[in-house]
């Protein structure tokens, strides 16, 4: 993810005017409004998935702040946007089109960015996560659409859950943009729950499911791609499912689990060895950190995925950076 604005980076008598400006160059930039607290960390970092934009929010102040969307903003710059937003933790009050919501950790709201709404930051640390999506890609009408705007998705609501979960997840995700098919799967997420949420058929389908654990699976095995003993049993517990269920939800998918595991762990290594920051390191640490123990048998399975050997990846590497 890109990093949009972060407070600890200037001198702390900076940082509300830092914050300030960064809130103003937002996807949807808002107004600060409040004293300037003695302690302000504040950063927001993004990422573009097609047509979607996920961002993270994390906060802690000593004082209260508000900050809102104005129609003047909304003249300005109005992205034609809806969002989810979901509190990770912290304290928030959103408002919007006369709803107001105090938010708890896991709760998820929808908000129109072409409408105002206003946001009270109490004292104390929070953390967010936010997906920002056109609404010409939600195919319900927006009338339709209103009543939900400001208001909380109801936590009983069948695989609300699921998507927080994986919302969550991928922002403590840096491969974001590499991993194909994610657009589909927050298309289908996002369009499911709105689905839900108004009672109409094709909300979160048993291919929605199947698709979202499949891309929380492949975020439990990037994140332990270095443990070579790495198995079924392992990704598993981490996803917190049973191995029988992780069968079923790759039953019909292109790769098994392990072999999902292989080809991830083979992506990391060719990415590592392209890394001018890396150039130094050895190849033997490079497949061992992504969880490789035998070296004949990264050696078999890079040439037969590449084409090339890791040795004449890296030169390469090094002869464009010389070029």
């Amino acid at each position: 993810m890109h990093v949009l604005y972060d407070t600890s980076k200037v001198h702390p008598l900076d940082r509300y005017d830092y914050y300030r400006a960064g809130a103003g160059i937002e996807l949807a930039p808002v107004a600060v409004h409040g004293h300037a607290p003695g302690r302000l960390l504040a950063a927001m970092s993004i990422a573009r998935i097609g047509d979607f934009e996920i961002e993270a929010l994390s906060w802690s102040e000593d004082s209260e702040i508000r900050a809102r969307r104005t129609e003047r903003l909304i003249r300005v710059c109005d992205p034609g946007c809806y969002r989810m937003f979901l509190s990770v933790g912290g304290d928030v009050r959103m408002e919007q089109a006369g709803n107001q919501v105090d938010f708890r950790a896991r709760d998820l709201a929808l908000y129109d960015l072409s409408r105002p709404w206003r946001a009270t930051h109490a004292t104390g640390s929070m953390r967010v996560v936010m997906l920002t999506f056109p609404r010409a890609s939600v195919p319900i009408a927006s009338d339709t659409l209103r009543p939900l705007m400001g208001a909380l998705m109801p936590r009983r609501l069948p695989g609300r859950d699921l998507v927080a979960q994986f919302l969550i997840g991928l922002t403590d995700t840096t491969e974001l943009a590499t991993d194909p098919g994610l657009a589909d799967v927050l298309y289908e997420c996002t369009v499911g729950l709105i689905r839900q949420r108004l009672g109409q058929p094709n909300g979160i389908t048993p291919r929605t499911r199947r698709l979202l654990y499949v891309a929380r699976i492949r975020d439990v095995i990037r994140r332990h791609l270095g443990d070579p003993r790495l198995d079924l049993d392992r990704i598993a517990a981490a996803a917190h499912i049973s191995p029988r269920y992780l069968n079923q939800i790759f039953q019909d998918a292109e790769l098994t689990p392990m072999r999902l595991v292989k080809r991830l762990r083979l992506e990391e290594c060719y990415r590592s060895l392209q890394d001018s920051t890396l150039a130094m390191k050895p190849i033997k640490d490079i497949i061992a950190a992504h969880g490789y123990v035998r070296s004949d048998q990264f050696a078999r399975d890079f040439k037969q995925q590449f084409g090339a050997s890791a040795t004449q990846v890296r030169r390469l590497t090094s002869q464009r950076l010389l070029t």
